[in-house]
């Protein structure tokens, strides 16, 4: 065997063969977990460096702009999720950084965010959940943008969609593995990689290949929200949910989707919501034998809302026995009375 380091020939055959070697290495089921950590751990290191080389060139460009640019987005730019947005004016197509800092409809929309941040009307992420929706609707101006923008696909022939589904599918079988053992957080990981398979890639055949892509994303959020309850992060099932709502392809509703959702509603005390979920599912198929078990759930939970609140507001306004006795307190003299 010839010295991995010597020119010529030997030296490119053994690259090829320690290459092929590595890549059976990746391949082996045992050492997938180990390499797909690795390729996390590179994925953060460079959103890393991105991340420092977008905030110099965002600097750069707010120290370029004029004073009055300057002067308006100064009071946004202690809030982190305003200056993300503020971040987005770089993205002009002429570079003009200016036109979007001095146009007073967007400063306005600024400080109406910010003033709704302030005095605690909304959080953040939910503000942010709200413009993300907002800009997911077709129908909406700059969803065309942000579409190309943020799903970034790779068209794939038919042959090798059936492998990216087949992977996917794969993947939710082993978090659904999990989910029964009540391993959520690792059922998470799986449908999250099962997700991230569905959002990669974009059929060639917008007929057909594009629906069983949609579909079983919506299959993955689903799943990612019943994880998601499990942990009992009711707000994150819902927002995933809502996302299954918009990717689902077909014309007739998903049955399970409302029902999912109207449950993770009740969990949260939603009642108004989660009703409207029911309808809905009613709508679709009334004779289900889940209707029944989601009615009794809303009302059950409703009447056990109501009895809290009810014990809360007792206790909140109930006096102590000295000031409800006949016998006066006996005030300290320093208070005059």
């Amino acid at each position: 065997m010839g010295n991995p380091g010597s020119g010529g020939g030997q030296g490119g055959g053994n690259e090829d063969q320690f290459a092929a070697s590595f890549k059976q290495f990746c391949q082996q089921p045992e050492n997938r977990a180990t390499v797909q950590e690795h390729q996390r751990k590179e994925i953060r290191r460079a959103e890393r460096v991105g991340h420092r080389v977008e905030a110099c060139a965002f600097r750069d460009k707010v120290l370029e702009s004029d004073y009055e640019a300057q002067q308006n987005i100064a009071p946004f730019m202690e809030n982190k999720f305003l200056r993300r947005i503020i971040q987005t004016f770089c993205n002009d197509e002429q570079g003009d950084f200016g036109k979007w800092a001095k146009n007073p409809r967007v400063i306005e929309m600024l400080q109406r965010a910010k003033e709704l941040v302030d005095n605690g009307h909304v959080e953040e992420d939910e503000l942010e959940h709200r413009m993300i929706k907002y800009l997911q609707q077709p129908e909406n101006e700059g969803h065309e943008k942000f579409d190309a923008r943020v799903n970034r696909k790779i068209n794939v022939e038919q042959k090798d969609l059936v492998g990216a589904l087949n992977e996917q599918c794969t993947l939710r079988h082993e978090g659904n593995l999990l989910y029964v053992k009540k391993n959520f957080e690792e059922a998470l990981l799986k449908y999250g990689q099962a997700l991230s398979i569905m959002n990669l890639v974009k059929a060639s055949d917008q007929r057909m290949g594009q629906y069983e892509i949609n579909q079983n994303k919506t299959f993955c959020l689903m799943n990612i929200a019943s994880a998601c309850v499990g942990m009992k992060d009711y707000g994150a099932a819902i927002k995933n949910l809502d996302e299954a709502e918009l990717a689902w392809p077909d014309q007739v509703k998903n049955f399970k989707l409302y029902t999912r959702r109207a449950r993770a509603h009740v969990y949260r005390g939603n009642f108004a919501e989660a009703k409207r979920d029911l309808e809905t599912a009613i709508s679709i198929d009334s004779k289900h034998e889940e209707i029944r078990e989601v009615e009794w759930m809303i009302d059950t939970y409703r009447q056990k809302y109501a009895r809290e609140e009810k014990e809360r507001a007792r206790t909140m306004f109930k006096f102590p026995k000295v000031l409800m006795s006949d016998q006066k307190p006996k005030w300290p003299q320093t208070y005059g009375w």
